[in-house]
């Protein structure tokens, strides 16, 4: 065989081991995705508020102070002298443009989902309950149910205290949300509760 020869047969070799690879890169899964069902309990509190917000699933990004992003522990003073902390969400959740909404109907006791993610950190799967006539982010959405590892017992996710003239008095020390860490092919199943009973209150706060 010429030297001719030998060298196309090299390049054709080259590059049957270029598209292989390429082909294999583009098999390979670049985002992570979350799947599973939440069960809601007082739903007949859902029916009385229907008209005044929606439902809504979120995921939130890795926790933050500067700026201010995702659900965590927030220290005493940082909205300014005397305002209290607590464990909480701080930012607008990533997907705060999208979020999967859930469509009222009647009878209705929970919902399945599906989220694609890029790989990550993120700090809490959460649903909550989203006022239409509340434009301040910080106060618009009562929490209502928070992925914790527990499928059969509904968290809020948060812990916060209220101002008496006695002193901060807590009001809620619920178990915090798991923190997910997800890599590239990941492909998880994340079921838990949530709950409307808190509604009623939070928007009184």
């Amino acid at each position: 065989m010429n030297k001719r020869n030998l060298l196309f047969l090299a390049i054709l070799f080259s590059a049957g081991v270029m598209v292989l690879s390429s082909c294999k890169d583009d098999d390979e899964p670049t985002t992570a995705k979350l799947h599973g069902t939440v069960t809601f309990e007082n739903v007949p509190i859902w029916t009385a508020w229907v008209d005044s917000g929606a439902v809504q699933l979120n995921i939130f990004p890795e926790f933050s102070l500067d700026p201010y992003a995702g659900w965590g522990e927030v220290p005493d003073n940082l909205f300014g002298p005397g305002s209290l902390g607590g464990f909480f969400p701080i930012g607008a959740p990533i997907n705060t443009q999208d979020p999967i909404e859930v469509e009222y109907e009647a009878g209705i006791t929970g919902f399945s989902y599906e989220i694609e993610l890029d790989p990550g950190t993120y700090s809490a799967l959460a649903v909550g309950f989203k006022h239409y006539y509340i434009d301040d982010s910080f106060k618009s959405t009562a929490p209502i149910g928070v992925y914790y590892g527990n499928p059969d017992v509904a968290s809020y996710g948060v812990r916060i205290s209220i101002s008496t003239p006695m002193g901060p008095i807590q009001i809620l020390d619920d178990p915090a949300p798991t923190i997910l860490e997800l890599e590239a092919g990941d492909d998880f199943e994340y079921n838990f509760k949530a709950d409307f009973a808190l509604v009623p209150q939070y928007f009184q706060l």
